[in-house]
């Protein structure tokens, strides 16, 4: 049986999972084999369709949840597991409060248990969470890849997507690190979560349609090094004036600081060559990824790995030959000299700003979708002195095309659907251009996710040849 205690009163026997995309398939997987009713619940009814949750579906210790069910007598669970994109205001979780049903996150509930195996088995591992505005993924694959290239036994996951959740490693052996992304979702939520090492890559306004404000974003971030002792580590970006202004929180913590621009006790970039200390690294020349907005992850990265005593041979070897994760300034195809990158995990402003300013050529950019109330002028800004031609596409195609028409930009188009601009890209591209899909807003206008949204383009790209 699973033993989940929550201010000393220890549950074992009926769980409300929300959300069942990756997260939630695999936590209710994992309860019913241990004996647990599961009330399965999704605002997409239809998830439960899918053939694959079968297995799950047709357990007896599960049942499948619908709105007109949310009142006492069915929501009288012991505690609830909930996936990382639900939003705290939505009806179940209000009703979920009101009732003081105990609510955990995924992490949480995932540590949890893992700690209690590791305490059986006189086991201690080392638990690496990393988060951020923009980056998170990349260091993550990046520092996974290193300890894994050190020979090092490792489960690397969380929030990345493309990836494995936090909760897949519940039916594996343990591991002696596990290398985690991490949400601001999953941070307002945390109770005991407690990583050994915590990053922090950055901090610029995002989600501020989830969040009450920007002050609150940021702390939830912040969270990250709630339960850090004076044995941990925090990784901090010392370029970033917010987190900067906030380090004063961190008691507790081991602070170790990485930087573009200063020399500190942590990686560091000085004259085109990343250091540690005072120990060269590598050049950035030799280093696979496009672009300068990779920085803060492979800085990151290189002082976790560091702390980690990994060899800056393996380390210098992983840098040199990442070329980058799906959906991230993805290369697709070369049509007639023009060559189609995919950046569809951008999803925000600033990373739109910031993948722009990658490139010494203009583009031309395919962008739009679904607002998260975030100042977008910065990024206006960027379209008008980057972009060689926009196309503008999804929900707030006519609100951009307004933007730049009072900046006095008039090299945009608009299109109807992703399908209509990739068709429009191509008709204007001439040889050596650039087409860059880089949407720098949400894709819930359209799709799903931005997995499926960047699938859909790459879909569009092969259709052209």
């Amino acid at each position: 049986m699973v033993e989940i205690t929550k201010n000393n009163r220890r549950v074992l026997n009926k769980a409300i999972v929300i959300g069942f995309g990756r997260v939630g398939q695999f936590i209710s997987q994992f309860l019913v084999h241990n004996g647990i009713t599961v009330l399965g619940y999704d605002d997409d009814q239809t998830v439960f369709q899918q053939k694959r949750l079968a297995n799950i579906i047709n357990n007896p210790n599960f049942k499948i949840l619908n709105r007109s069910q949310f009142t006492v007598k069915e929501l009288n669970a012991d505690f609830t597991i909930i996936s990382p994109g639900v939003s705290a205001q939505s009806n179940i979780i209000k009703y979920l409060n009101k009732n003081n049903i105990p609510i955990y996150d995924e992490i949480d509930f995932t540590q949890e248990t893992i700690n209690r195996r590791c305490q059986n088995n006189q086991w201690q591992p080392i638990l690496i969470a990393i988060t951020g505005t923009n980056g998170k993924s990349t260091a993550t694959s990046l520092l996974g890849r290193m300890l894994a290239s050190a020979g090092k036994d490792i489960f690397w996951g969380g929030n990345l997507a493309p990836g494995l959740p936090y909760s897949v490693a519940l039916f594996q052996n343990l591991k002696n690190y596990y290398v985690l992304e991490v949400s601001s979702f999953q941070l307002r939520r945390i109770d005991k979560f407690h990583p050994q090492i915590a990053i922090l890559l950055n901090i610029t306004a995002d989600h501020l349609d989830q969040h009450a404000s920007l002050s609150e974003y940021q702390n939830t971030k912040f969270r990250i090094f709630r339960n850090q002792t004076t044995d941990d580590y925090a990784i901090l970006n010392a370029d970033d004036k917010t987190i900067m202004s906030k380090i004063h929180q961190l008691a507790n913590s081991q602070k170790i600081l990485f930087s573009k621009q200063v020399k500190t006790n942590g990686a560091y970039i000085k004259d085109n060559i990343i250091y540690y200390r005072n120990e060269n690294i590598v050049r950035l020349d030799r280093i696979n990824l496009l672009g300068s907005q990779y920085y803060d992850s492979i800085l990151a990265a290189v002082t976790c790995a560091k702390i980690l005593k990994v060899k800056n041979s393996i380390i210098a070897n992983v840098l040199q030959n990442f070329s980058g994760i799906e959906h991230r300034l993805e290369f697709v195809d070369e049509i007639r000299g023009v060559k189609y990158i995919n950046n569809s995990m951008c999803t925000n402003p600033t990373a739109g700003s910031a993948t722009l300013d990658a490139f010494s050529q203009p583009v031309i950019l395919i962008t739009g979708g679904k607002e998260k109330n975030l100042d977008i002028i910065p990024y206006i800004r960027s379209i008008i002195a980057k972009a060689k031609i926009a196309i503008l596409f999804g929900e707030n195609r006519h609100r951009l095309a307004s933007l730049l028409k009072k900046e006095n930009y008039h090299n945009y188009r608009l299109a109807n659907s992703l399908k209509q601009a990739v068709k429009i890209s191509h008709q204007l591209a001439l040889p050596n251009d650039i087409v860059l899909f880089s949407p720098a807003f949400a894709s819930f206008d359209l799709f799903q996710n931005f997995q499926e949204r960047g699938n859909a383009f790459k879909e569009y790209v092969y259709e052209l040849t």
